[in-house]
């Protein structure tokens, strides 16, 4: 198995080219959205906030193995079992960074942090060599590994290392002095961690460099024991040598040993006791810390590596695919909003405009027909004030009785202290008596305008529609004696009061110092009071609030058309970029997702494999095929897209098939693979898995089914439909072939190919002709047409044979509907 891990990294390679691919065109993408749809721009800042580009560089790191252990002798021993021949020496120490890379020839060389190559003579450049002289590799007592320790460079014609894969050898030394320098030069790796363990336990020492070592790199580690071997045994003495056979006798409880302490320094997990729920299997690849022998690497240091190069391609693939689908969910739901606000909006401003003519017309009735009742609360508010004028004076004569006056002044003095209490009385009896039409019009009919107008930053003229109606309300039953910017019946009495009162004829003095005793003040209120009338009040208010409230229905009139123009002008762009939405953008984030989305399935199960042929469509081929992931009996339809258009196409059915929630009358798309191989490469080929059914329901006809279980079948359908129309969705294609049986002759329907959203339909005509509703040929319906194509379906049914009735057949034009479909 060693030889195929050229093969495995080789695949990696390109596993990540296509991930920066899509990469790439995600952010193109996004840049094409942000400058064109300004509706939809804070999906690009969604995008930056996920990490979309720390993904890339994850991408361009070369996978290094990265080759720490207890002596030097175990980490040449795994490097040189790891190339397959002896390269490093296997009993020397002190050695100095040995990295291994691709070459056309084997070359050796010294540099500076593998930048600047040291011209120095060295024992390999005498003679050829094989395996690297100590002399080379050993470094020497000035050597500073801290500051400019020479790195030695081997360059090898390896396949495994032609596939971009380079072996990092760190010198032995305290750990302490390595981890400095270690984080300086290998941030650009993607690290494969190996530990070599020569002897039989760990030491302290050891323990204390694999911690630090995990604490700088969260990735697993990879454990292998390395047995002597025999050509090792030669150099050594006797007794070593016999201490070497007895170990070898002991290999199976050596590694048992190795294990438990791996196990309690919580270094390795306890396989035994490990229990993964199949949902965390069927999402992630797990990756454990391993322990492996030498004697077994051949096999399972390549199923380590696979498990390791595709847990990183397969985290790369999970993050694209969950910002594609949340983009593509982000389209829809839009695509949703900007259908909604279509047709509602006019309705808005048809709506308020229907509310605002009924508050006008309600207002200027009570303009009309209650002035007798506003005549009546004047004069009670004018006979209480008479029977009470000493009360109207609270005040005044305090702080007036000691003046001298003209008689002019304080006569107005007192006038606007009476018309104060007046206006205070009369506005608030008036306002209690009608106020309920405050309640009545103003709430919904405020909302409404507000919705309409916070995305109408131009207003023509100085007041909005809005306004307008605030106006109304303010100019009949909002007193406001603070504001003096509002109109309100307190201003209204004021104004008309003081006109009246310049053409009464009062009996004192118009000249001279006059002494404001309370007699006197009393006098001068009470005679005011007795001139005024109420009924010319009550004519003079009305007149007012019909002037007023007609004014600002006038000012309505022209906000409300102001409005529906811009409105209308935004909805026209609202609707190009509803269209924009849905014929370009959501396609091609439907595309990208199935592609990353692939890819994910792709790393955790693989390719599946076909065993025959089941059943051949318009737009595939359907294959049983080995069980796949956590799907048993599972079927694949093979899709082979011949233009852009089709692979949106599918990439939506593709979508939409796959976030249907789990339902037992829907088939369930259990996951998908793109073959990129197939036709050698120039048309990649959709691999759809979904659950395998026994038939369709056109061969379950024609086989003859009985009556009840016929019933059974009519009811899953409906059911299946309903569930499809409660997700939003409308399936456009309910025929026979797509009602699949399964052993108990239980009906799910399949082949969203049609299936789209509501929101997302543009009216084209699609399905099969037979089973197409009318109103699909003007091309506007919505989810009823799955309705109509139950009921064609429903006949089929009933009949128990899957013929046409006699008419039909001799109908001459019933190809009709076909011709127009092709047209289109």
């Amino acid at each position: 198995m060693l030889t195929e891990i050229p093969k495995l990294f080789k695949i990696y390679s390109k596993h990540c080219t296509n991930l920066q691919r899509i990469i790439q065109d995600t952010q193109n993408k996004i840049d094409d959205i942000s400058n064109t749809l300004y509706s939809v721009c804070d999906i690009k800042d969604d995008i930056l906030q996920s990490g979309i580009d720390t993904l890339y560089p994850n991408l361009d790191k070369i996978p290094t193995f990265l080759v720490f252990g207890q002596t030097c002798h175990a980490k040449a021993s795994f490097v040189n079992l790891l190339l397959g021949q002896h390269l490093l020496p296997c009993f020397s120490s002190n050695w100095r960074y040995v990295t291994i890379t691709y070459g056309t020839s084997r070359n050796l060389r010294l540099t500076l942090h593998r930048e600047i190559e040291i011209v120095e003579k060295l024992h390999a450049h005498d003679a050829s060599w094989i395996v690297v002289p100590e002399a080379d590799i050993q470094r020497r007592d000035d050597e500073n590994l801290l500051d400019h320790c020479p790195w030695l460079e081997i360059e090898l014609p390896q396949a495994m290392l032609k596939e971009n894969v380079n072996i990092i050898v760190p010198p032995d030394i305290e750990m302490a002095q390595l981890s400095e320098n270690i984080s300086k030069h290998f941030d650009n790796v993607l690290p494969i961690i190996v530990y070599a363990i020569s002897e039989e336990i760990l030491t302290d020492s050891n323990i204390q460099e694999i911690r630090k070592l995990k604490d700088m790199y969260k990735v697993p580690f990879l454990f292998v024991n390395i047995s002597a071997t025999k050509a090792s045994t030669e150099s050594l003495t006797e007794s070593e040598q016999h201490l070497i056979e007895c170990n070898r006798s002991k290999k199976t409880s050596k590694l048992h040993n190795l294990r438990d302490q791996l196990v309690r320094l919580g270094f390795l997990d306890d396989i035994e006791n490990i229990k993964t729920d199949k949902m965390m299997k069927a999402k992630c690849i797990c990756v454990l810390d391993t322990l492996i022998c030498d004697k077994k690497i051949n096999e399972e240091l390549y199923l380590y590596l696979s498990a390791v190069i595709r847990s990183t391609a397969f985290n790369v693939a999970v993050k694209l695919s969950e910002i594609h689908n949340k983009c593509l969910r982000k389209f829809i739901m839009r695509a949703f909003d900007m259908a909604r606000e279509i047709q509602i909006t006019p309705k808005r401003i048809e709506y308020a405009q229907k509310i605002e003519l009924q508050l006008y017309d309600t207002l200027m009735l009570i303009a009309c027909e209650q002035q007798e009742e506003i005549t009546a609360i004047i004069q009670r508010t004018l006979l209480d004030m008479k029977s009470n004028v000493a009360e109207v004076l609270e005040g005044y004569n305090q702080n007036n009785s000691n003046r001298q006056l003209n008689s002019k002044t304080a006569t107005m003095e007192i006038q606007q202290l009476v018309l104060r209490k007046l206006n205070t009385s009369v506005a608030t009896q008036i306002v209690q008596s009608v106020g309920c039409l405050h309640e009545s019009f103003t709430g919904t009919l405020q909302r409404c305008l507000e919705s309409l107008e916070k995305n109408c930053h131009e207003v023509e003229g100085n007041l909005s529609a809005s306004d307008a109606v605030k106006q109304i309300i303010t100019a009949a039953y909002n007193v406001d004696l603070n504001s003096s910017a509002s109109f309100s019946i307190v201003h209204t009495l004021m104004d008309r009061l003081k006109a009246l009162l310049t053409t009464f004829a009062l009996p004192w003095s118009p000249s001279g110092q006059v002494h404001c005793n309370l007699q006197w003040q009393l006098q001068v209120a009470t005679n005011m009071i007795e001139k005024l009338s109420a009924s010319k009040l009550a004519k003079n208010i009305c007149v007012q609030f019909k002037e007023h409230i007609k004014s600002s229905h006038e000012a309505f009139q022209q906000a409300i058309r102001s409005l529906d123009h811009q409105l209308s002008g935004q909805l026209e762009q609202t609707e190009e970029q509803r269209i924009a939405i849905r014929k370009k953008h959501a396609p091609r984030f439907a595309r990208l997702a199935l592609e990353s989305t692939s890819l994910c399935d792709l790393f955790r199960y693989g390719k599946p494999k076909q065993i025959k042929e089941i059943g051949r469509g318009q737009y595939g081929v359907v294959y049983a095929c080995e069980p796949w992931g956590d799907v048993k009996v599972c079927a694949i339809k093979s899709v082979v897209p011949p233009d852009d258009r089709h692979w949106n196409d599918l990439a939506m059915e593709f979508f939409y098939t796959r976030t249907i929630p789990e339902h037992p009358r829907i088939v369930k798309l259990r996951g998908s693979v793109i073959d990129y191989k197939y036709g050698g490469g120039s048309s990649p080929a959709v691999l759809l898995v979904m659950e395998r059914m026994t038939r369709d329901l056109y061969c379950g006809l024609r086989c003859g089914l009985s009556w009840i279980i016929r019933l059974k079948i009519a009811i899953d359908v409906i059911e299946g439909i309903r569930y499809l129309h409660s997700q939003g969705l409308v399936h456009r294609d309910i025929k026979l072939k797509n009602v699949l049986l399964d052993a108990e002759d239980r009906a799910k329907l399949t082949d969203f190919g049609f299936c789209i959203p509501e929101a997302m339909m543009s009216g084209s005509i699609v399905g099969t002709p037979v089973h197409m509703a009318p109103e699909l040929l003007s091309g506007r319906y919505d989810a009823k047409v799955d309705v109509y194509a139950f009921g064609i379906l429903f006949w089929y049914i009933c009949s128990g044979q899957v013929k046409l009735p006699n008419h039909f057949d001799q109908f001459q034009t019933r190809s009709s509907c076909g011709i127009v479909l092709k047209k289109v």
